[in-house]
This record gives structure tokens, C-alpha cells and sequence, in this order.
């Protein structure tokens, strides 16, 4: 688990940087853009940064684009049975965290795009956005796995339920300040 509290401190590390960057155009913005479409956009822009350095950055080394070997899973599930030469902890450190870096987006998508407001146009776009990563990431030499496909759509999933939620509570919120009652 000492693996995915590292992931979790690169993460906030990233995000942070995403955050002081965006402050000046937060500030710009602010009175004209919501708030909570401001905080989508850095959700968005953190959770991308996250995860092109988690598969794509991290990937790319000498062998970027001519690898010895290619590494390719096209067997849905196939973690579960076989380890490769890692641990369980490691494949379960590994499967969470695929999980974790595509819930933002499942999330803060619908919040950027109204017309990705609909579960399955929203997770259309996480499925595409995952199965572009995996292209790229078997030509760069690392693996590519259907099973980060399904994980990461998990986490998008995940993420439209947490929108969702939000988005509900959000529009109740809305709609008792502007009729001035309260929910007793």
C-alpha cells in the first residue's frame, strides 16, 4: 500500500502545481465563470496531467517507440488469474489506482460540457480517452492492458455517480436560496 500513498503524493504534488498555475486565470475568471466550473476545469486539468505522467511520461525512455518486446492483454480479467511477476498487493495497488486517476473525469466532464450531461456520452468519452492511452502506451513498450481499459471506465463511472450526486445537491441548493425557504 506504500505504493499507492506514493501515487497519492505525486498526485497532490501535480495537482498543486496545476492549482498555483490556474490561480491567475481563477482570479480573472472569478464573478464571470461559476465556481464550480472553475474548480471542474482544474479537477480536469489535474486529473489529466496525473494521468499522462502516470501512463504516458513515466513510459517514455529509450525504447519509446521501438521496444524489444510489446506487451499487449486483450483477456478481460486476466489480472485476477495471473500476476506476471508482480504480487497481489501490487496488482491491487495497481488496479485501484487506475480506478482513482478516471474518476475526476467522470466527474468533472459533465460539470465542463453540457452535452456530456448523459451517462453514456460521458462514459463514451472516458472509454475513448482510456483506449487512446493504451494505443500509445503499447507502441511507447509498456503494456497494454483491456483490463486498464475496464478499470479506468470503472473509475469514470464512478466519478458520473459522484456528478450526479453533486449536481442534484447542488440544484436543491440553488432552488431553496432563490425561493428563500429551507428544507425542514
Amino acid at each position: 500500500m506504500a505504493d499507492l500513498m506514493g501515487y497519492f503524493i505525486i498526485g497532490g504534488i501535480l495537482i498543486g502545481a496545476v492549482a498555483v498555475l490556474y490561480l491567475p486565470v481563477f482570479l480573472i475568471l472569478r464573478g464571470r465563470v461559476s465556481v464550480v466550473k472553475q474548480l471542474s476545469v482544474l479537477l480536469f486539468a489535474g486529473a489529466s496531467v496525473i494521468v499522462l505522467y502516470a501512463t504516458i511520461f513515466s513510459a517514455w525512455g529509450e525504447d519509446a517507440f521501438r521496444p524489444k518486446v510489446y506487451h499487449l492483454n486483450l483477456i478481460p480479467l486476466s489480472w485476477l488469474r495471473a500476476s506476471e511477476g508482480m504480487s497481489e498487493e501490487k496488482m491491487l495497488v495497481q488496479a485501484v489506482a487506475n480506478i482513482i486517476m478516471f474518476i475526476p473525469f467522470g466527474c468533472s466532464l459533465p460539470f465542463l460540457f453540457s452535452r456530456l450531461r448523459s451517462f453514456g456520452r460521458s462514459t463514451l468519452i472516458v472509454f475513448t480517452a482510456s483506449f487512446i492511452i493504451e494505443f500509445v502506451q503499447y507502441f511507447l513498450g509498456a503494456s497494454a492492458d483491456i483490463d486498464d481499459i475496464l478499470l479506468n471506465v470503472l473509475g469514470g463511472i464512478t466519478g458520473y455517480f459522484l456528478f450526479a450526486v453533486l449536481n442534484r445537491s447542488l440544484q436543491r441548493s440553488m432552488h431553496t436560496s432563490r425561493t428563500g425557504r429551507s428544507k425542514a
